[in-house]
């Protein structure tokens, strides 16, 4: 049934073209398809109505078939059953006449021979459903003797040649069928379509065939691209049916692909396709976004116009999972932390002009030019990560990761999986592929240790391997890893009394101490800074809420800070700006109240001022002077310890919720309690 006009395996990437019929047509359509073999690759079946329509599904399914040559009846059954792009024989005037000549011949031959010569025999012409009206007057003008009949099926085409012996007609020209049943009858009988109209149809099929592979292979060049996509892709034509999907949106539409293409998208998930190509914004040509819920997941929808021509054509529906979403944004996030872009600060962020100030930014960017490890010393609070920052980012290293980690802030075991990282099975839970440290992911980079000095022993020792060798041996691995990177380390701590009290490695210090850098304390720094920190702060915080009272503010803010002159600063810049965020937060007291009840006003929000009262005139009471007047030293000490025991108070003697309120580290409390 099934025929290859070339041979197995040729042009296999060339459109596939079908010919269908049975007998005489059958057999022009195989010897003419070798004049297109060149163009397409030709096959032909050798069957009609349901069993070629059976034969040409098995082969579609097998490999797609771009065009179908077919003709008559059977052509007919086929278009209207088949998914594929037909072309029909058609037949011409001139071959016509060419067929009714040769007809008139087989007729006057088989009338000579039942010697009936003094009878003009008729000549039968049969069409498939309708007969020519043209043909018809023709006939009725100039008597050809040229009858015509019709058939609709095979059903009818037996009854078709019964009519044919009934009206005497000496040849007939016919489709492939009835020609054959006329044969069979005893009727001599010309095919219907001639070699040209034959091949004038494979011509038509190739152009069309050519156009369908096309199509085909960039609809498979963007189903590719699609599949690579993690977001559910479809689109859809202007009726809304789908056109392309992948399979990301298959699985979100719960429906095999193969069954999705062709349907309209309202029918298969309503709330993604009612309506889609009339909304307004799409005959805009605008896109548009929206959050909806399909089945047990919330999905974000964009939806945006296809044009073609100029004209709306359909639409792109791109749809992304909540939680996709939400891990591709911790990934970001996590990524960005991790490299040098995700750098805050610069050397030039370090703000104020006083003489310590200038001295830190000196000596940070001279310390850029250098690759040697560094030490910043200085309390809490003072810029110590905003250094580290500046020289990673005003150094080569600049474009490489940054990686930060507070010593202080891990266990001894959890601290040493995040510097550096576990092999697979190293232990119990070790997830598989095991886990990269900060000191590896830091490779080209910088890795900042915040709080050294709270670092483990047994680390300590591992740290120094890792600055003297240049390499790091994960947990449970026995091959080390070399890595390049500088290290920057802060610490509130004295080192060199730890190092003495045998609580520090001395080898490690002086491989960390290489550079030193001291960053003051606000107190240290002078009203200037602390004027100029205090100002960036509040411009920072302004911009983040959008608050239009900025020079009310900072009217206010100057009060404030004129008021706190020679205030200790125990907590340094989190103190300066935990002050700033609390006069943002109550600006409504402050903004509008005159000069003397703004007095008022800001001691009641800043307990911290009191000490100021010890030896002035208190706000609230008008009281004289106390007598004899305490330095101003003294009086600091004072109001510090009178804080300090009232915070205690506040929170139960818990020490580490009491440094969280009064903005100072675990080692400046200490030094307060002992004092």
């Amino acid at each position: 049934m099934l025929q290859t006009v070339a041979p197995p395996g040729f042009g296999k990437s060339l459109p596939l073209v079908l010919t269908v019929g049975r007998h005489r047509l059958g057999q022009v359509l195989e010897r003419m398809a070798s004049a297109v073999s060149d163009q397409v690759r030709v096959e032909h079946v050798s069957a009609s109505f349901d069993e070629a329509v059976q034969a040409v599904e098995a082969l579609h399914a097998a490999q797609p078939v771009d065009a179908l040559v077919v003709a008559g009846a059977s052509g007919a059954w086929l278009r209207e059953r088949l998914d594929i792009p037909v072309v029909m024989i058609e037949v011409g005037g001139f071959d016509l006449l060419q067929a009714l000549a040769q007809a008139r011949v087989l007729a006057e031959r088989a009338a000579g021979a039942r010697a009936e010569q003094g009878a003009r025999a008729s000549i039968g012409l049969v069409s498939f459903d309708q007969i020519s009206d043209q043909l018809q007057q023709f006939e009725a003008q100039f008597g050809t003797g040229i009858v015509q009949f019709s058939y609709s099926g095979p059903e009818d085409a037996k009854a078709c040649v019964q009519s044919l012996r009934e009206q005497d007609v000496g040849a007939v020209v016919a489709p492939g069928l009835v020609a054959e049943l006329a044969e069979q009858a005893g009727i001599p009988s010309v095919l219907l379509y001639s070699d040209g109209a034959v091949l004038q149809a494979l011509r038509d099929a190739v152009l069309l065939a050519r156009h369908r592979h096309a199509e085909r292979a960039r609809h498979q060049r963007l189903e590719s691209v699609l599949g690579q996509l993690q977001d559910g892709v479809v689109a859809v034509d202007a009726q809304g049916r789908i056109q392309a999907l992948n399979s990301t949106m298959a699985a979100l539409l719960g429906t095999p692909m193969a069954a999705l293409h062709g349907r309209r998208l309202d029918e298969v998930a309503p709330v993604l396709g009612a309506g889609l190509v009339l909304q307004g914004r799409l005959r805009e040509g605008e896109a548009s976004e929206e959050v909806v819920q399909l089945a047990l997941r919330t999905l974000s929808v964009r939806r945006a116009p296809i044009v073609e021509n100029g004209q709306l054509a359909g639409a792109l529906l791109v749809c992304r999972d909540q939680a996709t979403i939400q891990r591709a944004d911790r990934s970001l996030r996590a990524s960005a932390g991790q490299r040098g872009a995700g750098v805050r600060w610069r050397i030039e962020d370090y703000a104020g002009d006083s003489a310590a100030a200038r001295r830190v930014r000196s000596l940070a960017r001279q310390f850029a030019a250098s690759d040697a490890t560094v030490l910043i010393q200085g309390e809490s609070g003072t810029g110590k990560e905003l250094v580290a920052q500046g020289i990673h980012r005003a150094s080569a290293r600049a474009a490489q990761p940054f990686l930060a980690v507070n010593c202080a802030a891990l266990g001894e075991s959890l601290l040493e999986s995040e510097l550096f990282g576990y092999d697979e099975g190293a232990f119990t839970g070790a997830r598989r592929g095991g886990k990269t440290g900060l000191i590896e992911a830091a490779h080209t980079g910088t890795l900042f240790l915040d709080e050294i000095g709270d670092m483990p022993l047994a680390l300590q020792s591992r740290l120094l391997r890792v600055l003297q060798e240049r390499e790091v041996l994960r947990v449970g691995a026995t091959t080390p890893v070399p890595v390049d990177l500088r290290v920057i380390a802060a610490t509130h701590a004295d080192l060199q009394a730890l190092v003495e009290r045998g609580e520090f490695r001395r080898d490690l210090y002086y491989r960390l101490a290489v550079l030193r850098l001291q960053t003051p304390g606000l107190a240290q720094r002078g009203a200037e800074d602390v004027a100029a920190m205090a100002a960036a702060m509040l411009h920072q915080r302004l911009g983040a809420v959008g608050v239009d009272q900025a020079d009310g503010l900072r009217r206010v803010l100057q009060t404030l800070l004129e008021m706190a002159e020679g205030h200790a600063w125990p907590g340094n810049a989190r103190e300066l700006d935990n002050w700033v965020a609390r006069l943002l937060a109550c600006r409504q007291d402050l903004l509008g109240v005159r000069e003397q009840g703004l007095k008022t006003s800001l001691l009641e929000l800043f307990p911290e001022l009191a000490w100021r009262e010890v030896g002035g005139a208190s706000c609230a009471e008008g009281a004289q002077k106390l007598e004899p007047e305490p330095s101003l030293r003294q009086a600091r000490l004072t109001a510090e310890r009178e804080r300090v025991r009232e915070v205690l108070q506040q929170v139960h003697g818990d020490q580490r919720r009491a440094c969280e309120v009064l903005g100072i580290s675990r080692a400046t409390l200490w030094r307060r309690l002992k004092e």
